[in-house]
């Protein structure tokens, strides 16, 4: 089961390459002091909700062996870098983590935090947040693109550049049954939605936590959690945002 960033993660699978010009809403969490500087630090993603509030993982902020929060004084959002490897676009220091208190590394749930920047992001676009309790965005079979930095093949080769794709969501029965509990983890729809395709080969790993999934432009998910990367029967396990939409709009 991935979960926790590492600096071997996977993530995007079957996918494109893609920029932050286009996506200018999609940053990535940096941590020089743990992660090197060669790709800015970059340990998860996340998603640009107001000038000075973004919204990722909770799960990024654990340490996946001991279950402890990790504290990362050098933190920084990294906003409009076209090239983790360079130096455009802008790293901004973050004055608060908020994680949902109802956070478990143990079942996954409320996968969800909400970081304050330093230094307000003024003029760029930022990206709607799903209605607290809607349900259309969730139906099965509904196109929702994921976007990300890390190994684009599943062979160790990471990339410096956004990449992003395209998956289903997958009905939750179904996610249900690949996810009954155990060594694969335990789905639970009341804040959880899955998404990928049937045979595999297209997804989203620990690289990529926190990262946003969109639904017709709007934030839906999170990347939270799963059973290997692209593998047929293991999709991506998301958090679902419509239940914890309030909650997040509380922190803006």
């Amino acid at each position: 089961m991935w979960l926790a960033p590492s600096p071997h993660a996977q993530a995007i699978v079957g996918g494109w390459t893609d920029s932050p010009k286009r996506h200018p809403w999609v940053v990535a969490l940096g941590s020089r002091s743990e992660y090197g500087g060669t790709r800015s630090g970059q340990f998860c993603g996340g998603a640009l909700l107001t000038p000075t509030k973004v919204v990722t993982a909770a799960h990024c902020f654990y340490d996946e062996n001991t279950g402890q929060r990790l504290d990362r004084p050098d933190l920084r959002v990294i906003v409009g870098r076209l090239d983790l490897a360079g130096s455009t676009g802008t790293e901004v220091p973050v004055s608060r983590v908020w994680i949902d208190p109802r956070y478990r590394m143990s079942s996954n749930m409320w996968d969800v935090a909400v970081l304050t920047l330093a230094k307000p992001q003024r003029g760029r676009p930022v990206l709607p947040l799903v209605a607290q309790g809607a349900t259309a965005p969730y139906r099965a079979g509904t196109p929702a693109q994921v976007y990300g930095w890390g190994d684009d093949q599943g062979t160790g080769s990471y990339p410096t550049v956004l990449h992003g794709v395209q998956v289903p969501v997958v009905a939750d029965a179904t996610c249900a049954r690949d996810y009954p509990g155990g060594a694969d983890g335990t789905f639970n729809a009341r804040t959880m939605v899955c998404a990928g395709e049937q045979g595999g080969g297209k997804d989203a790993c620990q690289g990529d936590s926190g990262g946003p999934m969109v639904v017709a432009g709007r934030l839906v998910g999170l990347v939270s959690w799963g059973t290997g990367c692209a593998e047929a029967g293991h999709p991506g396990v998301y958090t679902r945002l419509s239940a914890v939409a309030d909650t997040v709009r509380a922190q803006l």
